[in-house]
């Protein structure tokens, strides 16, 4: 009959039971959080401390060309105009660009980087090196290289090339001539005397300028400072607190300085058109007014007459209007050359300069100067090649041709003025003619005085104001704030924190977790129930032997005041409820895989009926195996149980008594036999259990494991209890759940489950006994 029913899997998850579980492994948390600390402390004392260092820079936004002549700024003086606001993002592209940086790289002596050595790492010191290296640059420069340099003496150092291992000592102001550079070190006299510097160690690096500008340009962080507004904050994270500070205080005004000489350089350009167009002017009126004055010294004439008057009045308005001409179609000229020849169009002289309104030209300059800002900004960090580039640069041409189709229709007009005014002036000729012939040649000479002179002041006149728009250019950004350390950026405590509390308390319990989670081991009773409904008919500890295992020979003594023996004598009594009816009780144990401790269960429990003055028999039918001569601590050369059943012995031969305790005995397996099951199958069993049930009151019979061979399942009809043992954390709970889904293990009789190896130190056995210092049992192996 059935007498064991297969739970089905119980997915309830029971949170105390896990925490017990887990607890078991309470040793990974003290073992990871020491080595988090260690490794903390290791990692916050070499980490280079790393500040963040910020400075504010207002950048002013650009016009909309539509706003102004040329697109630029409404606050340059009436009547002329230069510069103009930059594009936010043009400025901040050129402020982070290569050219900016390694300007301020330049400018700032960054060639060398100085270094002292503390505990665990090498510590910048920018300028308050004791000694400073002196470059030749006409000889090898050993750029990238670093070297190592202890000081012997208050004038003398070995220095050593990192890594070469060769140590050479010099002087200060000795010239190191080596084959692979040559420098000079000379001591750095405000230093000197702040630090004990013979005492210590220190270290340089020769840089690469082009290695320097990448790693600023990588460090170098913005941020715009408030909503829609034009002011950017400029960080870097740098080790040197007074280095990252030079830097950004430099690099800030090297942006400054950028926008205000575009602005200058514009205006230097429109004074230096003017002084040209004024020089060769100066001269005509100078010429002009000499003749003026020889004439009226050898004709004795002073002055003409009213009606001459009035045509020098008439002919100075003419003049007037076509000096102003002539001036526009000098810029025509110059403008026309300007462009073809390709030159920056940053720094032309705008068309308000020279007095020219023409809203299409204009338009087209401001165009062009938006255009060419944008294209200088991008080739600060891209090349030709880049798309966007070349986008920009087809705009430019469309652009240019639009300028010079402008100015072919706009010097056409003016030469039209021009023609009509010359007419005029012809006209005016005509009239002069019918004056007198003195007063003629007077009033044109006066007439060419007069065209000089109007020319030249309205040339002066633009001269001043340019140089008063330069007077007044200001720059587009300004600096609101200068360099100062915002905080400390690593090494960050709080992290270090986070790190100790991530490896030694997280990941020991995640590992925790998988450990227990991906366990299939059994570990409790509630395991088992939860597989069968088989009565649990005890749980033996886990002890470790403190001294010798104790065996059965003669002159041996065997106490049983442990808790170990207590589980056992728990077993016992729970035993006695089976088959009290019989004279005889006989006892299976077995196991559904090797090494889950039947053998060790079976010999304890044989010595705890022993105890009782049972007469008992220990039988070790595991014929394939054997371990019960290993776990009584006995060495066996003798014939066995398979001596028996092949009728070479008789129980008699092969039995072994306890010479202290008469009531124990106990049979081996003897010698291997190619067919154990056939032996057990045989005849031979039925006899061997009745002649032994007549000497004995517990037989004990110790088989092979259930779930490995059919051993144990042909002797089950023979025994009273049928009982499998199952070793906490080592039997797996479905390779358990497939041996009691076997039909045959489901109708064995009277079947139950002794679980084995439960530590104690488990809930269910954190007491102690005081039944004093006693041996401990054999553990299983």
């Amino acid at each position: 009959m059935k007498n064991l029913d297969i739970v089905e899997n119980d997915k309830s998850f029971d949170l105390k039971k896990v925490f017990f579980r887990a607890l078991r492994y309470w040793y990974i948390f003290p073992i990871f959080f020491i080595v988090a600390v260690a490794i903390a402390l290791i990692a916050y004392k070499t980490t280079i401390p790393q500040y963040q260092i910020s400075t504010q820079v207002m950048i002013s936004e650009a016009k909309d060309g539509q706003t102004g002549p040329a697109g630029v700024s409404d606050k340059a003086l009436p009547g002329i105009m230069l510069g103009g606001y930059s594009h936010v993002e043009n400025q901040l592209i050129i402020l982070t660009s290569r050219h900016q940086i390694e300007k301020t790289i330049r400018e700032l002596d960054f060639e060398v980087s100085y270094y002292e050595k503390e505990l665990l790492r090498y510590q910048e010191i920018y300028m308050a090196s004791p000694f400073k290296v002196i470059i030749d640059s006409s000889e090898v420069v050993p750029r990238g290289k670093t070297f190592n340099l202890v000081f012997t003496s208050k004038d003398k150092f070995e220095l050593e090339l990192d890594g070469s291992g060769k140590k050479k000592e010099y002087k200060f102001f000795e010239k190191i001539i080596e084959p692979n550079f040559v420098f000079t070190i000379i001591p750095v006299e405000e230093n000197l005397n702040k630090v004990n510097y013979w005492d210590k160690s220190y270290r340089f690096t020769i840089n690469h300028i082009s290695s320097l500008v990448s790693h600023f340009k990588g460090k170098i962080f913005l941020d715009q400072v408030g909503f829609s507004s034009s002011i950017v904050e400029i960080s870097i994270h740098e080790n040197n607190i007074a280095k990252g500070v030079d830097f950004l205080n430099k690099l800030a005004q090297n942006s400054v300085d950028y926008t205000l000489d575009k602005k200058n350089q514009i205006a230097l350009n429109t004074i230096e058109f003017i002084e040209k167009q004024l020089i060769g002017v100066a001269d005509s009126l100078g010429a002009a007014e000499s003749i003026l004055e020889n004439f009226r010294s050898s004709n004795v004439v002073m002055d003409v007459s009213f009606q001459g008057q009035m045509i020098i009045t008439q002919s100075k308005e003419l003049e007037e209007q076509r000096a102003a001409l002539m001036a526009k179609l000098d810029y025509y000229s110059y403008l026309s050359d300007y462009i073809n020849q390709n030159r920056d169009l940053h720094e032309v002289v705008v068309p308000a300069s020279m007095g020219i309104e023409d809203p299409i030209l204009t338009g087209h300059i401001a165009q062009l100067s938006q255009l060419n800002s944008e294209r200088s900004a991008l080739l600060f960090n891209a090349t030709t090649q880049n798309p966007n580039i070349a986008r920009i640069n087809a705009s430019i041409e469309n652009v240019k041709n639009n300028i010079l189709e402008s100015l072919r229709s706009v010097i056409a007009a003016t030469n039209l003025s021009l023609n009509d005014i010359n007419n005029r002036l012809v006209s005016l000729s005509q009239d002069i003619r019918k004056l007198p012939h003195t007063e003629q040649r007077l009033l044109n000479i006066e007439r060419t005085r007069q065209m000089n002179n109007e020319t030249y002041t309205f040339l002066l006149n633009k001269l001043t104001e340019a140089q008063l728009a330069k007077a007044a250019n200001r720059p587009d950004n300004e600096i609101i704030e200068p360099a100062m350390v915002k905080t400390q950026v690593s090494p960050d405590l709080t992290k270090t924190i986070l790190l100790i509390f991530v490896l030694g308390i997280f990941l020991p319990a995640i590992i925790i977790f998988v450990i227990v989670f991906t366990n299939d081991k059994v570990q409790d009773k509630e395991d088992i129930t939860s597989i069968a409904q088989l009565p649990i008919i005890g749980e033996i500890p886990f002890e470790r032997n403190k001294t010798a295992p104790v065996n059965i020979e003669p002159g041996q003594d065997y106490h049983g005041n442990t808790i170990l023996a207590e589980a056992f004598r728990s077993v016992r009594t729970s035993l006695g409820y089976y088959a009290n009816d019989k004279g005889t009780k006989v006892i299976l144990i077995t196991s559904t895989l090797p090494g889950e401790g039947k053998s060790f269960c079976a010999l304890n429990l044989a010595r705890s009926f022993a105890r009782l003055n049972k007469r008992t028999l220990l039988a070790e039918y595991d014929m394939r195996r054997p371990s019960l001569a290993t776990q009584a601590g006995i060495k066996v050369d003798g014939p066995g149980l398979s001596s028996y059943y092949t009728g070479e012995a008789k129980i008699e031969d092969i039995m072994m008594r306890d010479r202290e305790n008469e009531n124990l005995s106990v049979i081996f397996a003897g010698f291997i036999p190619p067919n154990p099951a056939e032996l057990i199958a045989g005849e031979a069993t039925a006899r061997f259990m009745e002649e032994v049930s007549k000497k004995f009151d517990i037989v004990i019979i110790d088989t092979p494991p259930i779930g490995v061979v059919a051993d144990a399942l042909l002797l089950t009809s023979y025994a009273d209890v049928n009982i499998i043992t199952v070793r906490h954390n080592t039997t797996p709970k479905p390779v358990l759940r497939m041996n009691l889904m076997d039909e045959k293990v489901k109708n064995i009789p009277h079947l139950s489950v002794l679980l084995n190896g439960i530590p104690s130190q488990s809930r269910e056995y954190n007491y102690k006994y005081s039944y004093g210092n006693g041996k401990y049992f054999a553990d299983a192996k």
